[in-house]
């Protein structure tokens, strides 16, 4: 059964969970098919850490994602946006993904300033890969580095872009597979307070170029629906969020063609400011 387990979770990744992002993390953008490269929120620590320049509270999540169906296909996720001063803003972020036969650690801390319309950010990452099994002990690890930009066209368009794994960072110094460089661009265009539009393109060195549409509204105050839809893999998105005083919950639903169904939870808190006397 170990082995079972830890070839899932070798191909899984290969055919859409993770697929073009090492840790797609966050129900909002599971909701949104990850087409959110072009946005400013709490988990661009982990999507595009360009854009948490823009925020100007500290603000703490966590998530959970549960893959097909699978035991020991999961995530669990924690991560803080944590401002400095004025656009310029710090964060960190911890990931697990598997069980004890098969598991992916990333831990990771960055920062991202912002210049007028134009944002900038960096990050670096310590990965690990493990894999134990009767016949089978394996430890893998590198150093990861990424960079991305956020850039506001106009009032209501923005752009994004981000690469991950710049320096091409293999799983060990004796391993000749690498960790994949994954390269992003997006677009978020935003025609009222309560509607978001975004598109992104995606090219891992190891899969296809893959397509990513996203929508976000904002049906009620605070209350908020999601959809998308991603290409090779062919995967179908939806989510619903409620953003209270200072807490938010979100959930998402993806549906892989030939894998089936996950789910996807986040839970966020942001300390409420004290009132000036």
């Amino acid at each position: 059964m170990r082995i079972l387990r830890l070839l899932l979770c070798c191909l899984i990744p290969c055919a859409g969970f993770a697929g073009d992002d090492v840790f797609p993390i966050g129900a909002r953008s599971w909701g949104m098919a990850h087409a959110i490269i072009a946005q400013s929120a709490r988990e661009s620590i982990v999507n595009n850490v360009a854009g948490i320049a823009a925020l100007q509270d500290p603000a703490f999540f966590a998530a959970y994602h549960s893959y097909h169906g699978f035991d020991g296909l999961s995530t669990v996720a924690f991560g803080a946006v944590l401002p400095i001063k004025k656009e310029l803003t710090s964060g960190f972020s911890v990931q697990r993904f598997g069980d004890k036969a098969y598991n992916e650690l990333s831990m990771g801390i960055g920062v991202a300033h912002r210049i007028n319309r134009v944002s900038l950010g960096i990050k670096v990452n310590y990965r690990q890969i493990a894999a134990l099994t009767p016949s089978l002990s394996i430890s893998r690890h590198a150093v990861v580095i990424e960079m991305g930009g956020l850039v506001q066209l106009s009032s209501s368009l923005y752009m994004g872009a981000h690469i991950y794994n710049l320096t091409q960072s293999g799983k060990s110094e004796t391993d000749l597979q690498q960790i994949p460089t994954i390269l992003r661009v997006g677009f978020m265009y935003s025609p009222s307070s309560v509607i978001r539009l975004s598109t992104e393109l995606v090219k891992n060195t190891d899969d296809p170029m893959s397509l990513r549409y996203g929508l976000e509204y904002e049906v009620v105050p605070h209350l908020f629906l999601r959809t998308g839809f991603s290409t090779k893999p062919r995967i179908a998105h939806a989510g619903i969020g409620f953003n209270a005083r200072n807490f938010s919950i979100d959930y998402a639903l993806s549906s892989h063609t030939q894998l089936g169904i996950s789910h996807h939870f986040t839970l966020a808190y942001r300390p409420l400011k004290e009132k000036k006397s």
